[in-house]
């Protein structure tokens, strides 16, 4: 995982040996299912994957966990601890947990996690669960890379209209209200039916199957065997559809664009003509503002030229 992980150019391609070794495998027989689990910071996803994780334990699973954490702007570190709150998955031998700083991605995962749940994969752990970083109305990247979608609420929290707005809400096969215990009990019921009725009005992502919701609380390892159960029902699904090798194309597809445009915008952002433009424009903007959206304009035309360019690379203006 962290060769990789690596963005070392001789890594790379004894990573991508690697990588194509577990393809075939996994093209031959892949008994893996890959969920996201996806909330706002503070809701007890880590709680709950670690709850959820022991029931799946019992039923004869192998779990593996990748965890993407925040990276600071400032320092661009991760604190990586998601792992010391999941003290009894860690413990057990049939899971295996990583941590991963988002770093400049954004979308909710780290740049090599389709990566890293392949590795998953072919080592034989067949429930991948992947913690996204947060959540918002556009970091729904991860929906396309992995086979179901969970969604993590919190009761209470004043946000419940505007978590059931489109975007993220619709693209939930299992949402859970967790943290439904003591004085909170009462307001995960009514979140609870918030949702119900909102996802009434929008059309499934999934062709016969009906978004499950139901509350939880992890801390007290209360309704974590109706979420195991949900879980399970839509794995079940899954199998009737009979359409793995398709989906796992389509997901490979969708990561192929997504990873593509990352390295695009970072390879053309470290093109010396372009760094050169920039630093000139922001000297400028400081001496007078109004210039920004020339510049940023100018900027976007050199960039046109590098990429047409049939002559030798530009040299810088």
């Amino acid at each position: 995982m962290t060769l990789v992980e690596s963005d070392r150019a001789d890594d790379r391609s004894d990573a991508i040996a690697i990588l194509q070794r577990c393809e075939r495998k996994l093209d031959r027989e892949d008994h893996s299912y890959r969920f996201a689990i996806s909330g706002s910071p503070g809701v007890g996803k880590s709680t709950f994957i670690e709850a959820l994780g022991m029931q799946a334990i019992k039923a004869g699973h192998k779990v593996g966990v990748l965890t993407i954490d925040p990276s600071s702007s400032i320092s661009h570190g991760s604190i990586l601890g998601d792992k010391s709150r999941m003290t009894q998955l860690s413990n057990s031998q049939e899971a295996f947990i990583r941590s991963t700083g988002a770093g400049d991605v954004l979308g909710g995962l780290g740049r090599r996690s389709m990566e890293l749940m392949t590795l998953l994969s072919a080592a034989g752990y067949n429930l991948i669960l992947l913690e996204t970083v947060g959540v918002g109305q556009s970091e729904h990247t991860t929906w396309q890379f992995t086979d179901g979608f969970v969604l993590v609420i919190q009761p209470g929290a004043g946000d419940e209209l505007q978590g059931i707005k489109r975007g993220i809400t619709e693209l939930a096969d299992i949402v859970v209200v967790n943290k439904a215990d003591s004085d909170l009990v009462q307001l995960a019921k009514i979140a609870k039916a918030q949702y119900q009725t909102a996802l009434h009005f929008f059309s499934s992502t999934r062709e016969g199957w009906i978004p499950k919701i139901l509350t939880c609380s992890s801390i007290e390892n209360v309704g974590i065997d109706d979420a195991w159960e949900a879980l399970r029902l839509y794995i079940a699904y899954l199998d009737q559809q009979q359409t793995k090798k398709q989906d796992r194309v389509r997901q490979k597809l969708n990561w192929l664009t997504w990873s593509i445009r990352l390295t695009a915008q970072e390879l053309m952002t470290r093109h010396p003509a372009i760094q050169q433009k920039m630093e000139a424009g922001k000297n400028e903007i400081k001496l007078e503002p109004s210039t920004a959206f020339n510049i940023e304009f100018e900027i976007e035309n050199l960039m046109h030229d590098l990429l047409h360019s049939t002559d030798s690379p530009a040299k810088p203006t």
